[in-house]
């Protein structure tokens, strides 16, 4: 086992992703690509995380069927230590299905991952030793508010959180206080802070507010203005510099995975708009990439890209 390691707790899916080529109709058959990869935003971030050289163990469930077996095998293939994980029997596994237009957006999306509920205060209390010995622990709201409480009472490292969406931000109405370092969207902040983020001046504002409800660090992805990074009433933001964008799916985890490293090979010495730089060098790599974890995404092309756009 790692002397030094980051616990990551959430999903574990199975992505079957299309691609529409250069049109996109609506409501129509569509010619493009259909892909079936490991995905989930727990998996994610972890897949991330050992690309950037982070030791991580994938604290989730995964079903029994072949859909649960390509994820063992991808996740092994991929380095992310499943040793804390368990297989659920006579279950299937979590699935995301996505469309993506030819512009690399969201189109549309059905995610099954009833077998998550698995994931359950006493599962996380077998664990919970193995948790407390990390670096880090990073939970991704996908697991249930009862399980994030739970976690949220229980670990003593410093936990780090991906909200996921506006539907599950809610699970952490309670625990905020809790909470080292969030990065949650505009909308996700909204309703965390009541703030409408729309602009610098109003994303400072939730900013500002998080903090003064116990987070210390909080990163609040603005899409295309970039990333607004806050601690100790410190504020900095950092435009995005992507030239090509392929698909933003994993663009997110991959700059949640970014602020862990940042700050489990750095501790806290880099300055905010140091972070905020390679976040936005790590976004760019796997904006250009179709996959939701870019193959391209290493420690060196992220300094790299970070200091030919600084």
């Amino acid at each position: 086992m790692e002397r030094e390691y980051v616990v990551v707790i959430g999903g574990l899916n199975v992505d079957i992703a299309g691609l529409s080529s250069d049109i996109y109709r609506e409501k129509d058959s569509n010619i493009g690509e259909v892909s079936i990869s490991v995905g989930g935003v727990g998996q994610n971030i972890s897949q991330n995380l050992t690309k950037l050289e982070v030791p991580t163990y994938l604290i989730s469930v995964y079903g029994d069927d072949n859909f649960g077996k390509i994820a063992k095998y991808e996740c092994e293939k991929n380095n992310i230590n499943l040793d804390y994980s368990e297989c659920v029997k006579h279950s299937r596994n979590s699935i995301y299905l996505y469309v993506n237009d030819n512009n690399g957006d969201l189109v549309t999306a059905i995610n099954d991952m009833d077998i998550i509920k698995e994931i359950t205060p006493e599962f996380l209390g077998k664990r919970i030793d193995f948790i407390n010995d990390a670096k880090l622990v990073v939970i991704d709201c996908n697991i249930s508010k009862e399980s994030v409480e739970w976690l949220a009472e229980n670990v003593t490292a410093p936990i780090f959180v991906d909200p996921v969406s506006v539907a599950k931000v809610g699970r952490l109405d309670n625990v905020l206080s809790k909470i080292d370092t969030l990065k949650p969207n505009e909308h996700e902040s909204q309703i965390l802070t009541g703030v409408k983020v729309v602009d610098e001046e109003s994303a400072r504002k939730a900013a500002k507010v998080l903090n003064e409800k116990g987070v210390k660090n909080v990163f609040i992805s603005l899409g295309t203005q970039g990333i607004l990074c806050s601690r100790n009433g410190e504020t900095a933001i950092v435009r995005p510099f992507a030239k090509k964008i392929v698909s933003t799916n994993g663009a997110g985890d991959c700059t949640m995975a970014t602020i862990i490293w940042a700050r489990f090979s750095y501790g806290g010495a880099l300055p905010l708009k140091e972070i905020g730089l390679l976040t936005q060098a790590a976004a760019c790599i796997t904006l250009e990439s179709s996959s939701a974890v870019s193959p391209n995404l290493s420690v060196r092309n992220v300094v790299i890209r970070a200091q030919e756009n600084s």
